[in-house]
């Protein structure tokens, strides 16, 4: 489960939102960019992943099963991947500014786009607590970095959401300086961590892989 954080009232991508909801037309991707570039500068790490996923705007309508997505930059077709959600991430390129690339999909119909933020996951069980709490301060740097009306209408991130597969209980373990911190899954398989700045060198110990990493609202 992606951590959708107040997909409808995020201000930072209505922009982003209105145009994917506009059907047949290719759109200029400066557009995006204008949403984009200030995230990416905000997140020059990678640690969050903002994805947009798609749905029909009529929900009798089907997703067509060859739907695809492509920056067209002059003569140059670049894939967009979406992945088995229909989500993709559109990558944050000035250059395609400048040649004034468009986003292009390969279908008339009305789409809409719900905007899911969450967190890289970690590469092992044993992640530095920074390593494995980055989406936290990485999101409050790009809430910071939007105008006042977005500000208004985002969410603060108070902690992690650590999200495991249903069915067995999952623990995690932060050996914090002043003695261990444990933690435990809810009935809904996930973990929530409030975040604490002076515990970033602290080991951290999970009892398993999670499936979904993200900013806790």
């Amino acid at each position: 489960m992606r951590h959708a954080i107040l997909a409808t009232t995020l201000a930072l991508f209505a922009l982003i939102q209105a145009h994917a909801e506009e059907p047949g037309t290719d759109k200029p991707y400066a557009d995006y960019y204008k949403q984009l570039g200030p995230v990416k500068a905000a997140d020059p790490e990678n640690a969050l992943r903002i994805a947009m996923c798609l749905q029909p705007a009529d929900k009798s309508d089907t997703l067509p099963a060859d739907l695809a997505l492509e920056i067209r930059d002059g003569d140059r077709r670049i894939p967009v991947p979406l992945d088995a959600a229909r989500c993709f991430e559109l990558p944050a390129n000035a250059e395609w500014v400048e040649h004034k690339a468009v986003l292009h999909k390969n279908t008339s119909m009305k789409l809409r786009a719900d905007v899911n933020i969450s967190g890289r996951l970690p590469t092992s069980t044993t992640p530095t607590y920074a390593q494995l709490m980055a989406s936290v301060p990485t999101y409050q740097r790009v809430v910071a970095s939007q105008g006042l009306l977005a500000r208004a209408f985002m969410p603060s991130a108070k902690g992690l959401k650590i999200d495991f597969e249903p069915g067995a209980a999952q623990s995690l373990i932060v050996h914090a300086p002043d003695g261990d911190q444990h933690y435990a899954t809810d009935a809904k398989g996930s973990i929530r961590v409030p975040y604490d700045p002076a515990l970033a060198a602290a080991r951290v110990e999970l009892s398993a892989m999670p499936t979904d990493v993200g900013p806790d609202a």
